[in-house]
Protein backbone atom coordinates (compact mmCIF):
# COMPACT_ATOMS: atom_id res chain seq x y z
CA UNK A 1 0.00 0.00 0.00
CA UNK A 2 1.64 3.37 -0.91
CA UNK A 3 0.90 6.27 1.31
CA UNK A 4 2.78 8.83 -0.15
CA UNK A 5 0.74 11.68 -0.05
CA UNK A 6 2.52 13.86 -2.40
CA UNK A 7 0.72 15.25 -5.49
CA UNK A 8 2.14 14.01 -8.41
CA UNK A 9 1.35 14.27 -12.58
CA UNK A 10 -1.62 12.80 -13.45
CA UNK A 11 -2.10 13.90 -16.89
CA UNK A 12 -3.36 11.00 -19.40
CA UNK A 13 -0.47 9.17 -21.02
CA UNK A 14 -2.55 8.62 -24.28
CA UNK A 15 0.09 7.63 -27.16
CA UNK A 16 1.30 10.87 -28.55
CA UNK A 17 -0.66 13.27 -26.26
CA UNK A 18 2.01 15.53 -25.44
CA UNK A 19 3.55 15.59 -28.99
CA UNK A 20 2.18 16.92 -31.90
CA UNK A 21 0.62 14.49 -34.16
CA UNK A 22 1.89 14.33 -37.78
CA UNK A 23 -0.17 12.44 -40.70
CA UNK A 24 -0.20 9.27 -41.60
CA UNK A 25 -1.60 5.79 -41.35
CA UNK A 26 -0.06 4.59 -37.62
CA UNK A 27 -0.42 8.51 -36.69
CA UNK A 28 -4.42 9.10 -37.53
CA UNK A 29 -4.93 6.04 -34.55
CA UNK A 30 -2.95 7.62 -32.23
CA UNK A 31 -4.61 11.07 -32.77
CA UNK A 32 -7.95 9.54 -32.13
CA UNK A 33 -7.00 8.00 -29.18
CA UNK A 34 -5.77 11.06 -27.86
CA UNK A 35 -9.26 12.50 -28.79
CA UNK A 36 -11.36 10.26 -27.58
CA UNK A 37 -9.47 10.83 -23.70
CA UNK A 38 -10.23 14.43 -24.63
CA UNK A 39 -13.81 13.85 -25.30
CA UNK A 40 -13.91 11.59 -22.05
CA UNK A 41 -12.15 14.40 -20.20
CA UNK A 42 -15.01 17.51 -21.10
CA UNK A 43 -17.72 14.93 -20.35
CA UNK A 44 -16.11 14.35 -16.53
CA UNK A 45 -16.15 18.24 -16.57
CA UNK A 46 -19.66 18.59 -17.60
CA UNK A 47 -20.48 16.49 -15.07
CA UNK A 48 -18.33 18.28 -12.31
CA UNK A 49 -20.80 21.20 -13.68
CA UNK A 50 -24.04 19.65 -13.34
CA UNK A 51 -22.64 18.15 -9.62
CA UNK A 52 -25.36 16.36 -7.92
CA UNK A 53 -28.48 18.68 -8.63
CA UNK A 54 -29.33 16.51 -11.77
CA UNK A 55 -28.28 13.20 -13.59
CA UNK A 56 -27.71 13.38 -17.24
CA UNK A 57 -29.82 10.98 -19.92
CA UNK A 58 -27.92 8.61 -21.64
CA UNK A 59 -28.66 10.36 -24.95
CA UNK A 60 -27.42 13.46 -23.89
CA UNK A 61 -24.25 12.62 -22.41
CA UNK A 62 -23.65 10.19 -26.24
CA UNK A 63 -24.84 13.54 -28.30
CA UNK A 64 -22.25 15.52 -26.52
CA UNK A 65 -19.43 13.02 -27.56
CA UNK A 66 -20.69 12.52 -31.21
CA UNK A 67 -21.30 16.13 -31.88
CA UNK A 68 -17.85 17.55 -30.08
CA UNK A 69 -15.56 14.45 -31.16
CA UNK A 70 -15.44 15.63 -35.01
CA UNK A 71 -14.54 19.09 -33.95
CA UNK A 72 -11.48 18.09 -31.71
CA UNK A 73 -10.20 16.14 -34.16
CA UNK A 74 -10.39 18.26 -36.85
CA UNK A 75 -8.97 21.52 -34.76
CA UNK A 76 -6.32 18.68 -33.31
CA UNK A 77 -5.40 17.69 -37.21
CA UNK A 78 -5.34 21.51 -38.49
CA UNK A 79 -3.45 23.12 -35.16
CA UNK A 80 -1.56 20.16 -33.65
CA UNK A 81 -1.64 18.71 -30.29
CA UNK A 82 -2.38 22.21 -27.97
CA UNK A 83 -4.20 20.49 -25.29
CA UNK A 84 -2.01 20.57 -22.87
CA UNK A 85 -1.86 24.34 -23.43
CA UNK A 86 -5.67 24.69 -23.39
CA UNK A 87 -6.82 22.20 -21.18
CA UNK A 88 -7.93 24.15 -18.37
CA UNK A 89 -9.80 26.94 -20.78
CA UNK A 90 -11.75 24.59 -22.69
CA UNK A 91 -12.56 22.23 -19.15
CA UNK A 92 -13.71 25.26 -17.60
CA UNK A 93 -15.94 25.95 -20.94
CA UNK A 94 -17.45 22.80 -20.34
CA UNK A 95 -17.96 23.08 -16.87
CA UNK A 96 -19.84 26.20 -18.27
CA UNK A 97 -21.86 23.86 -20.87
CA UNK A 98 -23.17 22.00 -17.61
CA UNK A 99 -24.22 24.65 -16.17
CA UNK A 100 -26.18 25.97 -18.69
CA UNK A 101 -27.56 22.34 -19.34
CA UNK A 102 -29.19 22.50 -15.75
CA UNK A 103 -30.35 25.96 -16.34
CA UNK A 104 -32.39 24.24 -19.67
CA UNK A 105 -33.39 21.46 -17.78
CA UNK A 106 -35.53 24.04 -14.68
CA UNK A 107 -35.30 22.00 -11.80
CA UNK A 108 -35.71 18.50 -13.44
CA UNK A 109 -34.18 15.49 -12.10
CA UNK A 110 -32.67 14.73 -15.72
CA UNK A 111 -30.87 16.59 -18.27
CA UNK A 112 -32.43 15.43 -21.47
CA UNK A 113 -31.28 15.17 -24.86
CA UNK A 114 -32.91 18.86 -25.77
CA UNK A 115 -31.58 20.71 -22.62
CA UNK A 116 -27.86 19.70 -23.65
CA UNK A 117 -28.49 20.89 -27.63
CA UNK A 118 -29.35 24.04 -26.46
CA UNK A 119 -26.42 24.44 -23.75
CA UNK A 120 -24.14 23.19 -26.28
CA UNK A 121 -25.10 25.75 -28.74
CA UNK A 122 -24.82 28.64 -26.45
CA UNK A 123 -21.27 27.24 -25.43
CA UNK A 124 -20.29 27.21 -28.96
CA UNK A 125 -22.06 30.67 -29.77
CA UNK A 126 -20.05 32.09 -26.26
CA UNK A 127 -16.81 30.43 -27.62
CA UNK A 128 -16.87 32.15 -30.87
CA UNK A 129 -17.89 36.00 -29.52
CA UNK A 130 -14.92 35.28 -27.13
CA UNK A 131 -12.25 33.99 -29.40
CA UNK A 132 -13.79 36.95 -32.53
CA UNK A 133 -13.31 39.89 -29.44
CA UNK A 134 -9.83 38.62 -28.11
CA UNK A 135 -8.46 38.44 -31.66
CA UNK A 136 -9.36 41.55 -32.24
CA UNK A 137 -8.27 42.73 -28.89
CA UNK A 138 -4.81 41.45 -29.73
CA UNK A 139 -5.02 43.38 -33.42
CA UNK A 140 -4.33 40.00 -35.23
CA UNK A 141 -5.15 39.99 -38.59
CA UNK A 142 -8.82 39.00 -38.46
CA UNK A 143 -8.01 35.25 -40.26
CA UNK A 144 -10.06 32.27 -39.78
CA UNK A 145 -6.56 30.70 -38.26
CA UNK A 146 -6.33 33.64 -35.71
CA UNK A 147 -9.41 33.65 -35.01
CA UNK A 148 -9.53 30.30 -33.98
CA UNK A 149 -6.25 29.68 -31.66
CA UNK A 150 -7.99 31.76 -29.09
CA UNK A 151 -9.53 29.26 -26.89
CA UNK A 152 -12.76 28.80 -29.03
CA UNK A 153 -11.56 26.36 -31.73
CA UNK A 154 -11.91 23.04 -29.67
CA UNK A 155 -15.82 23.48 -29.45
CA UNK A 156 -16.32 25.85 -33.07
CA UNK A 157 -13.43 23.80 -35.19
CA UNK A 158 -16.30 22.99 -38.06
CA UNK A 159 -15.22 19.68 -39.58
CA UNK A 160 -17.07 20.28 -42.64
CA UNK A 161 -14.43 20.40 -45.25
Amino acid sequence: MNTDMTRSDVRPTAPGFDTTIDGGPDQTLALERVVDAIVDDCCFAVGQGVGLRATLDFDAITYLCEHFRPKFLMAMRHFGNRWLEDRQTVTAVAMMLGERAVRYANGAATIGLDDVRRAAADVERYCQLHSARRTRGRGDANTEGATARIAGYWCTWDPKP
